[in-house]
């Protein structure tokens, strides 16, 4: 199993793998470049290997670009913690990581889902909570009743509904403003910069605030 090496790295060596304009820089153009898929395809698609690689990468994109913004969320953070300078950085990593991600979750009722999921987690935990105590004495019958499937249901409906009047509407503002950042043209502008940022950070880190060498954490 030593192919799964990477389930056993620590915090800080991950930190310490992406503390590096090399592979910011390229993180940058990889997520740019998927950000950018609709410009680039209509600009090489007379090209018929590269339109074809830009078409395909415009079909898989929103799956893929979900799990990079991710990546990229996670290294702007890495960035912003441990080379504070280097703020215009992390900030684009940031904004095109949110946007890669919402392509995705935009297409998902949040709120709802939000709801679902923690109402099923409530649920659960409340249950695993007085499950043990189904065998006292004193309270067990009531207990017993507590955790039927019966007032289980009752129990998550109602932490649906409080979570969904509660929490709509700030994940309704923030699905509206994911819609903004993941729509094409917005994409397409903040893939350009993301690219863009990213040759630089390469080529030449010092002119977006990175520091080489790169510095030590700050505890």
């Amino acid at each position: 199993m030593q192919g799964l090496g990477i389930f056993d790295l620590t915090l800080d060596e991950i930190m310490l793998f992406f503390q590096d304009p090399w592979v910011v820089g390229w993180v940058l153009i990889a997520s740019g470049i998927i950000a950018a898929a609709w410009l680039l395809e209509n600009i090489t698609d007379p090209i018929p290997l590269l339109g074809t690689i830009f078409d395909i990468l415009i079909k898989v994109g929103t799956y893929v670009g979900f799990f990079v913004g991710i990546l990229d969320m996670l290294v702007g953070y890495v960035v912003w913690a441990t080379n504070p300078e280097g703020i215009i950085v992390a900030a684009v990593l940031v904004i095109t990581g949110f946007s890669l991600v919402m392509r995705l979750l935009s297409k998902f009722p949040l709120a709802l889902v939000f709801a679902v999921a923690v109402a099923a987690f409530g649920t659960f935990t409340l249950y695993g909570a007085l499950a043990p105590y189904a065998s006292d004495p004193f309270i067990g019958q009531y207990i017993e009743q507590v955790i039927s499937l019966k007032w289980m249901a009752v129990i998550g409906v109602v932490i649906f509904c409080v979570v969904y009047v509660l929490g709509g509407l700030v994940i309704k503002l923030i699905q509206l403003i994911g819609k903004i950042f993941s729509a094409t043209p917005v994409s397409v502008l903040i893939g350009l910069a993301a690219i863009a940022v990213g040759i630089i950070v390469i080529v030449a880190p010092g002119l977006v605030g990175l520091v080489i060498p790169w510095p030590a954490p700050t505890p």
